[in-house]
């Protein structure tokens, strides 16, 4: 493919899927030409030839993925689709034409044009623009194992990662109690200095224990609470993982915080069977006081 025109090469939004995430893909692509005409490129990790065609006609960059040398080369192969984590931090390198680049995960589409927007305006000054998980959870903030009075054990992701990792305690210590910086929605400037740090981590943690699936979410935490790489958090909006809850004016999904703005973009994490099909359905209230039975897929709400 060419490249792209220098009046839209600033800018990019990035995503990847193998074969069987591509229906998903071409919602979140669909999702996002509904507000922007931002340049949009997919990392190819297993779809056939008739998934990269139909790309390609909708003008789509078609990216080959990165592997550097020190990555488990027994769980790619049994999982290919991992080279997608691993590529999130190498799109600096892989993009070359591009300044922003916002990555957004497969599994997710764009309800609200404004949250892309805002996503690049936050990277624009070379911090990382990323949110953190302490929005409208209705969960623990910390998972944690109560052991006797006055005693627990912390469980929480990045704890509980860095101890596969064989991390220091000392590292262990001071992210455990941390919010999880969800790497399925972020956005940087490809000067930014965070990149090689983000490497440097990777390069630590993905040869043990072929930590492939989590070490991005990992490698983000530790060069923000570890190294002190600057970053600017959004509202949970602009990666939004529930609890859902319909506007039943609008027919859009809102936030559960008062007063249920329009969720920016919506990220099906957990969603397991909503991903699969658009005929399966989950019940969730709605802003009046009611229930809605839904899919909440790009082109299930589409249908509302």
């Amino acid at each position: 493919m060419t490249s792209p025109d220098a009046t839209t090469a600033r800018r990019i939004i990035v995503t990847g899927c193998d074969h069987a995430y591509f229906e998903l893909v071409m919602e979140l692509i669909s999702s996002i030409r509904d507000h922007n005409s931002v340049p949009i490129g997919v990392i190819d990790c297993g779809m056939d030839a008739g998934q990269l065609a139909q790309l390609e006609a909708r003008g789509i960059l078609i990216l080959a993925p990165f592997i550097p040398d020190y990555a488990p080369a027994s769980a790619l192969k049994r999982r290919p689709n991992l080279a997608i984590n691993i590529c999130k931090l190498w799109l600096d390198q892989m993009l070359p034409d591009f300044d922003l680049i916002l990555w957004i995960d497969a599994d997710a589409w764009v309800q609200d044009g404004r949250a892309i927007e805002q996503m690049f305006a936050a990277a624009a000054g070379g911090t990382l623009a990323i949110v953190p998980e302490i929005g409208a959870k209705i969960a623990n903030l910390l998972g944690v194992r109560w052991i006797c009075p006055g005693w627990m054990q912390i469980r929480s992701f990045l704890y509980k990662n860095a101890t596969r990792a064989r991390l220091p305690f000392s590292i262990r210590r001071q992210i455990g109690a941390k919010p999880l910086l969800n790497a399925g929605v972020f956005c940087l400037h490809r000067d930014a200095a965070i990149w090689p740090v983000l490497r440097k981590w990777q390069a630590c943690i993905l040869p043990r224990r072929g930590m492939a699936f989590t070490q991005d979410q990992l490698c983000i935490a530790l060069a923000v609470y570890i190294d002190g790489l600057p970053v600017t958090f959004l509202d949970n909006s602009h990666n939004y993982i529930g609890p859902w809850l319909l506007d039943e004016a609008t027919g859009q999904l809102a936030n559960l915080f008062f007063p249920h703005a329009p969720v920016g973009i919506v990220h099906m994490a957990s969603q397991k069977a909503i991903r699969e099909a658009l005929h399966h359905t989950m019940t969730i209230p709605t802003v009046r006081g009611g229930q809605a039975t839904l899919n909440i897929r790009y082109g299930g709400m589409r249908h509302l």
